[in-house]
């Protein structure tokens, strides 16, 4: 019904402006004032009906106007150009601006009435157009404005960031350059325009910024275009001795009462001659540059004052070309791994140690040596028997095979590979993600210990033009322990529950005593073999009865002052345990138990000395003790120790 609505009225204006446009009365008609009241009074109906204001101009035009004008001329010119159906401005794009739509119009218009059809609109068609002109009322849209009615106004002022002396490289795209910040003030305001100055700052001549050195403009919200043109002489005007082009029509809304931040971007030209390189340039928006809408359908202007910032033009991008090293957030973390899937029922075919980032920045860059540091502890005793070993070393993208590398050792404890020639290419502006494996061989029961790393001094790579590049970052790899037998064992939950009863209640003889209880879920899978799991009363329980299996850490360090007798464990080793023994059980391979433990600490030590008060306390895991039912050697697991995954929240204590 409202589209049926609009084109009746639309339809009768274009009949009434038709009639009217050709400023003859029709015998029995109405006058031409009166054919414009009517063609304003739909204008207006139609305006409402699309959710638009209307701004009445002035009928007379008294200054030149051409392609990047604006302002109450642009919009008094545009009015009658609708009146006489030259111009239909299209849903979005409000009156104020002389663009290529204007420009067609004014040439129509010049046809029409015998003034050379160049679309400027100077002295002969000003001359023209004021011996006859009417007013009019052009419609200003205000879709999009979540304040209709309200007046409001618009601060603009240059945002610190990018800041002054950004480089602008060859080919580099979306660099952005100036940063508008805006503020709307009552009202919400849609900004339709924006007007940048184009400047060199080194060189004379300021058509030298596009002809020379950038190639296409930007607006910007954040990293969203919102318009975008190219630089070349029919999109830049000329205005005295300044360069200027004109971005419109996005409708930009800043909320009533906030500020956002746009941005001017710019693509740089593939390349430009070497006298330019670290020239300065700069990008202004002259005073009055950016137009916006408020709720009333008004025209708010901005800055007050004109601003620039400045960039520098810099040599080939390649050259500023570097590579970013960082580990990877799915690079293995601390853990126990026992050694089963490889050629033997003791190796490990293609263990992952760690997973490590390269990101390409400015350039295509291609890493062509690469050096991964092992370092391994062998926890058996002698030191010299029972030892894990590796010989090679694998570098993955995915799936991929990039290389392999021979294990060559500098110590006991201290090894490395070296990946040469591998020649893998990074694009420019990307991440990817390299694995570091190793096949692992005569895995023990007592524990190895194996971490990879890689710093700056380890990698060697180069850009798209053969030239040796920065390199920057660490990537440290997290330690795994290496066994032929032994327990997966993973945190399934972890709490900590403070006192209820603060700790003296309120008096100084027969005091209460505060305690604080730590629960853990732990579950326990046996890998490789069959595993004996003691009880608390074992002579080497699972858990510790004093703290050799936990810590508790006072203000997030470790204290070593809370004694044995200050705390407690208790736990339960649930059904699918077999009993071996009064206080021992046998868990079979493959087989898996949760086992629930506390640990309390009371808020006194045995002495009856209070603990320290005004601190917070947590509880960490440190490790279980268990042993091979076929070797019956005692072993312990302490991978845990110390991560703080494995310690419970803070609490108030006693």
């Amino acid at each position: 019904m409202l589209k049926m609505k609009i084109a009746k009225i639309a339809g009768i204006a274009v009949g009434a402006t038709v009639a009217f446009g050709a400023f003859v009365p029709m015998a029995g008609a109405v006058t031409v004032a009166e054919l414009q009241a009517q063609v304003n009074a739909l204008m207006a109906q139609l305006a409402a009906l699309q959710g638009s204001s209307a701004v009445s101009t002035s009928a007379a035009v008294t200054s030149d106007l051409t392609v990047g004008s604006s302002g109450a001329q642009v919009s008094a010119l545009q009015g009658a150009l609708v009146a006489q159906g030259h111009l239909v401005m299209p849903a979005g794009v409000a009156t104020g601006y002389f663009g290529s739509l204007t420009k067609s119009a004014v040439q129509k218009w010049q046809a029409a009435n015998g003034v050379s059809a160049t679309g400027y609109f100077g002295p002969l068609s000003r001359a023209k157009y004021n011996a006859s002109a009417p007013a009019v009322t052009a419609p200003v849209s205000t879709v999009g404005i979540s304040t209709p009615g309200v007046e409001g106004t618009i601060a603009v002022s240059v945002n610190p960031s990018p800041a002054a002396g950004t480089k602008l490289y060859e080919g580099e795209q979306k660099k952005q350059i100036l940063g508008l910040k805006l503020e709307a003030k009552a009202s919400d305001i849609k900004v339709e325009r924006i007007k940048i100055d184009l400047d060199s700052v080194t060189n004379t001549g300021d058509n030298l910024t596009y002809t020379k050195i950038a190639s296409k403009i930007y607006v910007m919200d954040g990293s969203t275009v919102l318009a975008s043109a190219d630089l070349n002489s029919t999109t830049v005007v000329k205005d005295g001795s300044d360069y200027f082009i004109t971005l419109s029509g996005f409708g930009y809304v800043v909320p009533a009462n906030s500020t956002k931040v746009l941005y001017i971007a710019l693509d740089a030209k593939a390349s430009w001659d070497s006298a330019y390189d670290n020239d300065s340039w700069s990008l202004g928006i002259p005073a009055n540059g950016l137009r916006g809408i408020d709720g009333v359908g008004v025209n708010e202007y901005g800055p007050s004052t004109a601003f620039s910032r400045e960039f520098t033009s810099a040599a080939d991008l390649v050259d500023s070309a570097t590579l970013a090293v960082s580990l990877n957030s799915a690079s293995p973390e601390t853990n126990q791994v026992i050694c089963k899937s490889g050629t033997d029922t003791n190796d490990c075919d293609l263990l992952e140690l760690v997973k490590v980032d390269f990101k390409a920045e400015k350039d295509n860059v291609t890493l062509t040596d690469l050096v991964v540091d092992l370092v391994r502890t062998n926890n058996a005793t002698p030191a010299t028997t029972n030892v894990a070993t590796t010989t090679v070393a694998y570098l993955y993208d995915g799936s991929t095979l990039i290389g392999s590398a021979s294990v060559a050792g500098t110590s006991a404890t201290v090894s490395g590979a070296t990946f040469a020639d591998i020649d893998y290419v990074i694009p420019r502006d990307t991440t990817k993600t390299l694995s570091v494996k190793v096949d692992v061989r005569t895995a023990q029961l007592a524990s190895d210990t194996y971490a990879a790393d890689i710093d700056t001094a380890d990698v060697t790579a180069e850009n798209s033009a053969g030239t040796a590049i920065t390199e920057s970052g660490t990537a440290q790899g997290k330690t795994l322990t290496i066994r032929k037998v032994g327990p997966q064992v993973t945190l399934v939950s972890k709490s900590i529950v403070g006192p209820a009863t603060p700790q003296n209640n309120g008096v100084t003889t027969n005091v209460s005593t505060s305690t604080l209880t730590a629960t853990f879920n732990i579950k326990i899978k046996a890998v490789g073999g069959v595993l004996s799991l003691g009880s608390a009363a074992s002579s080497t329980p699972l858990f510790a009865s004093s703290t050799a299996s936990f810590k508790v850490y006072r203000n997030g360090s470790y204290d070593a002052l809370i004694s044995a007798g200050a705390t407690s464990t208790a736990y339960t080793i649930p059904n699918g345990c077999g009993a071996n023994g009064t206080n021992t059980c046998d868990l079979a391979d493959g087989a898996e138990v949760t086992v629930p433990v506390t640990f309390l600490i009371i808020g006194r030590t045995v002495g009856g000395v209070t603990l320290t008060t005004g601190s917070v306390y947590s509880v960490g895991l440190e490790g279980i003790t268990w042993f091979n039912a076929t070797t019956g050697s005692s072993q312990t697991t302490t991978f845990m120790a110390g991560l703080t995954d494995w310690r419970t929240a803070d609490v108030s204590f006693p």
